[in-house]
Protein backbone atom coordinates (compact mmCIF):
# COMPACT_ATOMS: atom_id res chain seq x y z
CA UNK A 1 0.00 0.00 0.00
CA UNK A 2 1.19 3.51 -1.03
CA UNK A 3 2.25 5.88 2.15
CA UNK A 4 0.69 9.15 2.32
CA UNK A 5 2.92 12.26 1.79
CA UNK A 6 1.74 13.36 5.51
CA UNK A 7 2.77 9.76 6.52
CA UNK A 8 6.45 10.30 4.62
CA UNK A 9 7.09 13.36 6.65
CA UNK A 10 5.80 12.34 10.10
CA UNK A 11 8.09 9.48 9.99
CA UNK A 12 11.10 11.82 8.75
CA UNK A 13 11.09 14.07 11.95
CA UNK A 14 10.85 11.27 14.40
CA UNK A 15 13.63 9.66 13.36
CA UNK A 16 15.47 12.81 13.33
CA UNK A 17 14.60 13.38 16.89
CA UNK A 18 15.32 10.15 17.98
CA UNK A 19 19.09 10.60 16.62
CA UNK A 20 19.30 13.89 18.45
CA UNK A 21 18.18 12.22 21.66
CA UNK A 22 20.88 9.62 20.98
CA UNK A 23 23.67 12.59 20.55
CA UNK A 24 22.94 14.68 23.29
CA UNK A 25 22.83 11.87 25.74
CA UNK A 26 26.10 10.32 24.79
CA UNK A 27 28.01 13.33 25.41
CA UNK A 28 26.51 14.03 28.74
CA UNK A 29 27.27 10.09 29.75
CA UNK A 30 30.86 10.42 28.09
CA UNK A 31 31.67 13.86 29.74
CA UNK A 32 32.94 15.05 26.03
CA UNK A 33 31.44 18.06 26.12
CA UNK A 34 34.02 21.03 25.12
CA UNK A 35 34.89 23.53 27.56
CA UNK A 36 35.00 27.09 26.11
CA UNK A 37 38.16 28.17 24.47
CA UNK A 38 38.23 31.96 26.00
CA UNK A 39 41.16 33.81 24.82
CA UNK A 40 44.76 34.16 26.96
CA UNK A 41 44.80 37.66 28.49
CA UNK A 42 47.16 40.16 26.98
CA UNK A 43 48.82 43.07 29.51
CA UNK A 44 49.26 46.14 27.78
CA UNK A 45 52.66 48.28 27.65
CA UNK A 46 51.18 50.82 30.48
CA UNK A 47 49.72 47.54 32.57
CA UNK A 48 53.12 45.97 32.21
CA UNK A 49 55.36 49.24 32.99
CA UNK A 50 52.94 49.83 36.19
CA UNK A 51 53.22 46.35 37.42
CA UNK A 52 56.95 46.19 37.21
CA UNK A 53 57.15 49.85 39.77
CA UNK A 54 58.05 48.82 42.92
CA UNK A 55 57.39 51.05 46.12
CA UNK A 56 60.96 53.06 46.65
CA UNK A 57 61.93 52.77 50.66
CA UNK A 58 62.11 55.71 52.46
CA UNK A 59 65.56 54.98 54.10
CA UNK A 60 66.96 55.13 50.40
CA UNK A 61 69.73 57.97 50.61
CA UNK A 62 70.20 60.32 47.28
CA UNK A 63 72.84 59.53 45.01
CA UNK A 64 76.42 60.82 46.86
CA UNK A 65 75.46 60.62 49.93
CA UNK A 66 75.85 58.03 52.92
CA UNK A 67 75.68 58.14 56.61
CA UNK A 68 77.77 58.68 59.88
CA UNK A 69 76.31 57.21 63.31
CA UNK A 70 76.18 60.06 65.50
CA UNK A 71 74.82 59.60 69.33
CA UNK A 72 73.42 62.39 71.64
CA UNK A 73 77.20 63.36 73.12
CA UNK A 74 77.50 64.57 69.49
CA UNK A 75 74.77 67.27 70.10
CA UNK A 76 76.74 69.06 72.63
CA UNK A 77 79.64 69.83 70.46
CA UNK A 78 80.69 72.05 67.58
CA UNK A 79 80.52 75.89 66.82
CA UNK A 80 77.15 75.89 66.87
CA UNK A 81 76.09 74.61 70.67
CA UNK A 82 73.72 76.80 72.11
CA UNK A 83 74.28 78.03 75.43
CA UNK A 84 72.21 79.74 77.94
CA UNK A 85 70.42 79.38 81.15
CA UNK A 86 67.40 76.52 79.92
CA UNK A 87 70.84 74.88 77.59
CA UNK A 88 73.50 74.10 79.77
CA UNK A 89 77.23 73.48 78.80
CA UNK A 90 78.06 69.73 79.12
CA UNK A 91 81.51 69.44 80.79
CA UNK A 92 83.65 66.65 79.93
CA UNK A 93 81.33 66.07 76.80
CA UNK A 94 83.10 62.92 74.62
CA UNK A 95 81.76 63.70 71.19
CA UNK A 96 81.78 60.62 68.65
CA UNK A 97 81.85 62.19 65.00
CA UNK A 98 82.30 66.14 66.12
CA UNK A 99 86.05 66.62 66.41
CA UNK A 100 86.56 67.82 70.25
CA UNK A 101 86.79 71.70 70.19
CA UNK A 102 91.31 72.63 70.28
CA UNK A 103 91.81 75.06 72.56
CA UNK A 104 95.11 77.68 71.89
CA UNK A 105 96.21 80.60 74.35
CA UNK A 106 94.93 83.51 71.99
CA UNK A 107 98.35 85.35 73.19
CA UNK A 108 100.62 82.88 71.38
CA UNK A 109 99.08 82.78 68.61
CA UNK A 110 97.52 85.57 67.36
CA UNK A 111 98.97 88.40 64.98
CA UNK A 112 100.27 91.83 65.80
CA UNK A 113 96.91 93.72 65.03
CA UNK A 114 96.17 93.46 68.59
CA UNK A 115 96.41 93.18 71.92
CA UNK A 116 95.43 90.09 75.03
CA UNK A 117 94.91 90.77 78.11
CA UNK A 118 97.55 87.77 79.29
CA UNK A 119 98.99 84.30 77.99
CA UNK A 120 96.22 82.57 80.02
CA UNK A 121 92.92 84.06 77.49
CA UNK A 122 92.64 81.04 75.21
CA UNK A 123 89.95 80.44 72.59
CA UNK A 124 89.19 77.65 70.09
CA UNK A 125 91.67 77.63 67.89
CA UNK A 126 89.92 77.40 64.55
CA UNK A 127 88.00 80.68 66.39
CA UNK A 128 91.36 82.51 67.01
CA UNK A 129 92.53 81.82 63.13
CA UNK A 130 89.58 83.87 62.04
CA UNK A 131 89.78 86.39 64.98
CA UNK A 132 93.43 87.19 63.48
CA UNK A 133 92.18 87.68 60.10
CA UNK A 134 88.99 89.64 61.19
CA UNK A 135 91.45 91.91 63.43
CA UNK A 136 94.19 92.31 60.48
CA UNK A 137 91.56 93.72 58.31
CA UNK A 138 90.16 96.41 61.05
CA UNK A 139 93.77 97.56 61.51
CA UNK A 140 94.46 97.94 57.87
CA UNK A 141 91.36 99.48 57.85
CA UNK A 142 92.24 102.11 60.16
CA UNK A 143 95.62 102.73 58.68
CA UNK A 144 97.61 99.84 60.76
CA UNK A 145 96.53 101.33 63.95
CA UNK A 146 96.42 98.79 66.84
CA UNK A 147 93.49 99.52 69.33
CA UNK A 148 91.76 96.70 70.88
CA UNK A 149 92.47 94.00 73.46
CA UNK A 150 90.55 90.71 74.17
CA UNK A 151 89.89 90.26 77.45
CA UNK A 152 88.34 87.11 78.21
CA UNK A 153 87.73 83.64 76.04
CA UNK A 154 87.11 80.30 77.84
CA UNK A 155 86.50 80.18 81.00
CA UNK A 156 85.94 76.90 83.38
CA UNK A 157 83.21 76.33 85.61
CA UNK A 158 85.26 77.77 88.69
CA UNK A 159 86.38 81.29 86.77
CA UNK A 160 82.73 81.75 86.12
CA UNK A 161 81.33 81.16 89.42
CA UNK A 162 84.16 84.01 90.77
CA UNK A 163 82.97 86.37 87.82
CA UNK A 164 79.41 85.60 89.02
CA UNK A 165 80.14 86.63 92.67
CA UNK A 166 81.65 89.61 91.45
CA UNK A 167 78.87 90.73 89.59
CA UNK A 168 76.04 90.14 92.35
CA UNK A 169 78.02 92.41 95.10
CA UNK A 170 78.50 94.93 92.45
CA UNK A 171 75.45 95.06 91.15
CA UNK A 172 73.00 92.78 93.21
CA UNK A 173 71.73 89.43 93.02
CA UNK A 174 69.36 90.42 90.08
CA UNK A 175 72.30 91.73 87.10
CA UNK A 176 71.82 89.95 83.79
CA UNK A 177 75.42 90.95 83.16
CA UNK A 178 76.69 86.99 84.71
CA UNK A 179 75.29 84.14 83.97
CA UNK A 180 75.31 81.09 86.44
CA UNK A 181 78.36 78.51 86.43
CA UNK A 182 77.37 76.20 83.05
CA UNK A 183 75.16 78.79 81.47
CA UNK A 184 77.95 80.74 79.92
CA UNK A 185 78.52 80.56 76.36
CA UNK A 186 82.67 80.91 77.39
CA UNK A 187 82.67 77.49 78.50
CA UNK A 188 82.38 76.54 74.52
CA UNK A 189 85.61 78.54 73.46
CA UNK A 190 83.98 80.46 70.87
CA UNK A 191 83.37 83.66 72.55
CA UNK A 192 85.40 86.59 73.65
CA UNK A 193 85.39 89.66 75.00
CA UNK A 194 86.81 92.68 73.12
CA UNK A 195 87.87 96.34 74.52
CA UNK A 196 89.36 99.34 73.59
CA UNK A 197 92.98 99.76 74.39
CA UNK A 198 95.11 103.04 73.86
CA UNK A 199 97.79 103.90 75.73
CA UNK A 200 97.58 101.29 78.77
CA UNK A 201 94.24 102.35 79.04
CA UNK A 202 90.88 99.98 78.59
CA UNK A 203 87.68 101.40 77.66
CA UNK A 204 84.17 99.89 76.63
CA UNK A 205 84.25 98.77 73.01
CA UNK A 206 80.54 100.57 72.18
CA UNK A 207 80.65 100.03 68.55
CA UNK A 208 80.90 103.89 67.52
CA UNK A 209 83.04 105.30 65.02
CA UNK A 210 85.70 103.38 63.33
CA UNK A 211 84.64 100.57 64.91
CA UNK A 212 81.21 100.14 64.11
CA UNK A 213 83.53 98.46 61.18
CA UNK A 214 83.48 95.58 63.17
CA UNK A 215 79.76 95.12 63.55
CA UNK A 216 79.02 95.72 60.04
CA UNK A 217 81.45 92.95 58.87
CA UNK A 218 82.54 90.25 61.67
CA UNK A 219 79.66 87.91 60.04
CA UNK A 220 82.14 87.69 56.90
CA UNK A 221 84.59 85.86 59.74
CA UNK A 222 82.06 84.07 61.48
CA UNK A 223 81.55 86.13 64.27
CA UNK A 224 78.25 87.42 65.34
CA UNK A 225 77.60 89.97 68.01
CA UNK A 226 75.78 87.73 70.65
CA UNK A 227 73.61 89.78 72.85
CA UNK A 228 72.19 92.33 70.50
CA UNK A 229 69.87 95.27 71.97
CA UNK A 230 66.20 94.22 71.04
CA UNK A 231 66.70 90.64 72.30
CA UNK A 232 67.19 90.67 75.67
CA UNK A 233 63.54 88.48 75.90
CA UNK A 234 65.11 85.84 73.79
CA UNK A 235 68.50 85.86 75.02
CA UNK A 236 68.01 86.23 78.79
CA UNK A 237 70.07 88.62 78.31
CA UNK A 238 71.25 92.15 78.80
CA UNK A 239 73.13 93.81 75.66
CA UNK A 240 76.76 93.14 75.50
CA UNK A 241 78.46 95.65 72.70
CA UNK A 242 81.75 93.63 73.66
CA UNK A 243 80.68 89.71 73.20
CA UNK A 244 81.45 88.38 70.30
CA UNK A 245 80.53 84.75 69.64
CA UNK A 246 81.91 82.40 66.54
CA UNK A 247 79.88 80.39 64.36
CA UNK A 248 81.27 80.29 61.46
CA UNK A 249 80.97 82.06 58.01
CA UNK A 250 77.25 81.02 56.44
CA UNK A 251 75.94 80.55 60.15
CA UNK A 252 76.91 84.09 61.13
CA UNK A 253 76.10 85.52 57.19
CA UNK A 254 72.09 84.22 57.90
CA UNK A 255 72.23 85.32 61.38
CA UNK A 256 73.59 89.30 60.77
CA UNK A 257 71.20 89.59 57.28
CA UNK A 258 68.09 88.52 59.10
CA UNK A 259 68.73 89.82 62.44
CA UNK A 260 68.72 86.67 64.34
CA UNK A 261 70.05 85.76 67.71
CA UNK A 262 72.04 82.65 68.18
CA UNK A 263 68.42 81.06 69.92
CA UNK A 264 66.71 81.88 67.04
CA UNK A 265 68.99 80.71 64.39
CA UNK A 266 68.36 77.31 66.14
CA UNK A 267 64.91 76.88 66.20
CA UNK A 268 64.91 77.93 62.49
CA UNK A 269 67.13 75.08 61.68
CA UNK A 270 64.90 72.80 63.01
CA UNK A 271 62.73 73.64 60.21
CA UNK A 272 65.25 72.92 57.69
CA UNK A 273 65.18 68.53 57.69
CA UNK A 274 67.34 66.61 55.16
CA UNK A 275 64.67 65.46 53.40
CA UNK A 276 62.63 68.84 53.04
CA UNK A 277 63.98 72.14 51.54
CA UNK A 278 67.56 72.60 53.04
CA UNK A 279 68.79 76.25 53.87
CA UNK A 280 71.11 77.53 51.21
CA UNK A 281 73.71 80.50 52.34
CA UNK A 282 75.82 82.74 50.02
CA UNK A 283 79.09 83.54 51.32
CA UNK A 284 79.05 87.60 50.43
CA UNK A 285 83.02 87.51 50.55
CA UNK A 286 83.70 84.43 48.30
CA UNK A 287 80.55 83.84 46.69
CA UNK A 288 80.49 80.59 47.93
CA UNK A 289 77.47 78.80 48.62
CA UNK A 290 76.48 76.61 51.74
CA UNK A 291 73.50 74.30 52.27
CA UNK A 292 72.32 73.46 55.71
CA UNK A 293 70.42 70.94 57.18
CA UNK A 294 69.29 69.61 60.73
CA UNK A 295 69.06 66.35 61.52
CA UNK A 296 67.58 65.18 64.78
CA UNK A 297 69.84 62.86 67.36
CA UNK A 298 67.67 60.10 69.36
CA UNK A 299 69.21 58.32 72.38
CA UNK A 300 69.70 55.55 70.57
CA UNK A 301 71.77 57.34 67.83
CA UNK A 302 70.90 58.58 63.97
CA UNK A 303 72.55 57.65 61.24
CA UNK A 304 73.37 61.39 59.43
CA UNK A 305 73.27 62.08 56.07
CA UNK A 306 76.51 63.55 54.77
CA UNK A 307 78.06 63.78 51.00
CA UNK A 308 79.67 60.59 50.10
CA UNK A 309 83.29 62.48 48.74
CA UNK A 310 86.03 59.63 48.92
CA UNK A 311 88.17 62.56 47.27
CA UNK A 312 87.49 65.40 49.77
CA UNK A 313 86.24 67.02 47.50
CA UNK A 314 82.58 68.47 48.42
CA UNK A 315 83.78 69.75 52.15
CA UNK A 316 81.24 69.18 54.89
CA UNK A 317 81.30 70.43 58.78
CA UNK A 318 79.12 68.79 61.64
CA UNK A 319 77.58 70.97 64.92
CA UNK A 320 75.46 70.05 67.85
CA UNK A 321 72.93 72.30 68.70
CA UNK A 322 72.97 71.36 72.50
CA UNK A 323 69.01 71.05 71.40
CA UNK A 324 68.80 67.64 70.07
CA UNK A 325 70.11 67.96 66.67
CA UNK A 326 73.11 68.04 64.29
CA UNK A 327 73.87 70.93 61.93
CA UNK A 328 75.30 69.55 58.50
CA UNK A 329 77.09 72.47 56.53
CA UNK A 330 77.61 71.81 53.29
CA UNK A 331 80.26 73.59 51.14
CA UNK A 332 78.52 73.33 47.53
CA UNK A 333 80.79 75.64 45.22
Amino acid sequence: MNKSPFSTVVYVLITCLVFANVYVYSQIFTDTIPEPNYPTPVSTPEQADQNDIQPEPEDVLPEGYTTVQANLSDTHSGTLVLVNSTHPFVFDNVPTIIPTSENVSIYYNKTKSYSVRDINVSMNAEAVTALNKMLDDFSAYQGGKKSLIILEGLRTYEEQQQILDEKIAALGPDQTIAQQPGASEHHTGYAMDMDLYENGVVATFTGEGDYAWIYENAHKYGFVLRYQEGKESVTGISPESWHFRYVGVPHAEYMYKNGLSLEEYIDALALYPFKSARLTVSDEATGALYEIYSVAVDADGTEIPVPASPDGSVAYTLSGDNNGHVIVTVKKA
